[in-house]
């Protein structure tokens, strides 16, 4: 049964959604995107209506990702789950997480990629332990081992983790010293070998501070 539309109006708390009335009465609420093409005297049948209102649930889950992209890179698993939390379904969340992928607002290499630089940055840690970090996040294992062949080594990483504490191991004995600066680095995954090899450079760099 067809119903025609009467008006359509701006929603006042809302001048992005439109109120569509069908013969003379409220009939629901879209996207002003979604709507741009409806005009009054239009006829809507109940499939037209229903496929309305599924691109309008699309059009809400994708500004709500957009919203949740927003505060930083995320992986396509993250978005994922947030879209879950969020109670859309699953063709939904799937063809909103194709669009963002295809405008490329998602992008797992990306993602990877300044994830490490991040953690290099600000928090060394062995690449093991970033590895396993971007696993945890569902990136494919061929993107986090590829981004991690620009990062730099072990030992790299945890000369600059040790360097950070540096000033705050100032004034303890050289044999304190040590095991402080061993379980710092062990707890970031490094292994044996890179903190017998760091350690030498540390405590050569600190006794030149001194």
């Amino acid at each position: 049964m067809e119903k025609t539309i009467t008006n359509l109006e701006l929603q006042k708390k809302n001048a992005n959604r439109v109120n569509v009335y069908l013969d003379h009465e409220f009939a629901f609420g879209i996207s002003r995107f979604v709507g741009m093409r409806l005009n009054q005297g239009e006829k809507l049948d109940e499939s037209s209506i229903i496929q309305l209102l599924e691109k309008d649930t699309r059009e809400k889950a994708f500004q709500k990702a957009l919203k949740f992209l927003n505060y930083r890179p995320r992986s396509v698993h993250e978005v994922k789950q947030k879209m879950e939390e969020l109670g859309f379904g699953e063709s939904v969340i799937d063809a909103v997480v194709n669009e963002l992928l295809i405008k490329n607002y998602l992008n797992d290499r990306e993602f990877a990629e300044s994830w490490i630089s991040s953690r290099v940055r600000s928090k060394p840690r062995s690449k093991k332990m970033i590895r396993y970090e971007l696993l945890k996040k569902l990136i494919p294992e061929d993107i986090v081992d590829e981004a991690l062949e620009a990062a730099p080594g072990n030992d790299e990483l945890a000369l600059c983790l040790g360097k950070k504490y540096l000033r705050r191991f100032a004034h303890i004995e050289e044999k304190e010293f040590i095991k402080k600066i061993t379980g710092v680095l062990a707890r970031r995954a490094f292994s044996f070998s890179v903190i017998k090899t760091v350690l030498k450079e540390l405590i050569i760099i600190r006794e030149e501070s001194t």
